[in-house]
């Protein structure tokens, strides 16, 4: 995987996993909205080997957030 596919790969998985733990941002104010996408993303960098497909990539990360 390229920087750019695991840049762009990271950030769909952080982004889709934010919206399925928070209702899509349903009540959440700034603040709460900026520190969820944060955790997100550390889930996401957090559950990344190398070689692993973008499914079980996904799946790793959404246990760590939910």
């Amino acid at each position: 995987m390229t920087e750019q596919q695991y840049e762009t790969t990271a950030a769909a998985i952080a982004l889709a996993i934010w919206k399925i733990s928070t209702g899509n941002g349903r009540d959440l104010d700034r603040d709460d909205w900026d520190s969820h996408m944060q955790n997100c993303h550390a889930a996401v960098a957090n559950s990344y080997t190398y070689g692993i497909t973008p499914a079980a990539w996904y799946n790793a990360a959404l246990g760590k957030v939910i």
